[in-house]
């Protein structure tokens, strides 16, 4: 289970490396940068805007003697369930708008491994890939908003339930990641969104390992542009791993 985890952390750095050595890749993953660069610029706002008069709002309820300090302490408590909150729509929303670019790259990285030419571009397909996406990623986005309100609730417990949201928080932006990153693979199986889930499971440490990494990416300026282009890589290098594994296991 370590050794996948470790293994996982490890495969975004791999699909950097492919990238470096295929550098037409790059063109897919800059495509959705930019839309990816808006969402986080939106998100950001809207953490600022919410801030003051969710605070305001509590602190009116509150004794005005206790006004001046709990102003402090909420600003804090929100401010970091409001950041947690944003980390895990922007993952959900990036990855829907990133998906159909990510299918076409991992498409040219499994061309690449496996000496295969990909076949011509497809509008049709490009669209009904995104289409599939967004409805997929529509119900990923409604666990997001329901760990959203799990997470509010227990950041405004004091020292402990603000740790506990916040690896909560961290798990699911990393599993959001992971799908987001497995899906360019996955999507192009056909596979039901049922079977994703079950995939991401069976190789849980791994995949885990991967989305954690690509999360902790999307936190850092510039490289937030492209770390779901990149972890795509990563998850197609490492399916292929797995799938000849699999293929030596059953031998």
């Amino acid at each position: 289970m370590t050794r996948d985890l470790t293994t996982g952390l490890r495969d975004l750095g791999r699909g950097f490396d492919f990238v470096k050595r295929h550098p037409s890749l790059w063109k897919w993953i800059i495509a959705p940068s930019v839309i990816t660069l808006l969402l986080l610029i939106g998100a950001v706002i809207g953490v600022a805007a919410l801030t003051e008069p969710l605070v305001s709002w509590v602190t009116s309820h509150l004794p005005s003697w206790l006004e001046s300090v709990a102003g402090v302490i909420l600003t804090i408590v929100v401010v970091i369930g409001l950041s947690l909150a944003a980390l895990l729509v922007f993952v959900s929303v990036a990855g829907m708008v990133a998906g159909p670019f990510n299918e076409l790259l991992s498409e040219e990285v499994e061309a690449r491994l496996t000496g295969k030419p990909t076949g011509p571009f497809s509008l049709a397909a490009f669209l009904r890939g995104a289409v599939i996406g967004i409805i997929h990623g529509l119900r990923r986005l409604m666990v997001a908003l329901f760990g959203i309100v799990l997470l509010f609730a227990l950041g405004l417990i004091p020292v402990i339930g603000t740790i506990a949201a916040a690896v909560i928080a961290v798990w699911l932006a990393g599993r959001g990641a992971a799908y987001d990153a497995y899906d360019a693979v996955l999507s192009r199986r056909e596979m039901p969104y049922r079977d994703k889930l079950a995939y991401l499971d069976r190789h849980r440490s791994r995949t885990l390992g991967l989305g954690v990494t690509i999360a902790g990416m999307l936190l850092v300026p510039g490289l937030n542009l492209v770390a779901l282009g990149l972890g795509a890589v990563g998850a197609t290098l490492a399916s292929h791993d797995l799938a000849a594994q699999g293929t030596q296991n059953r031998a």
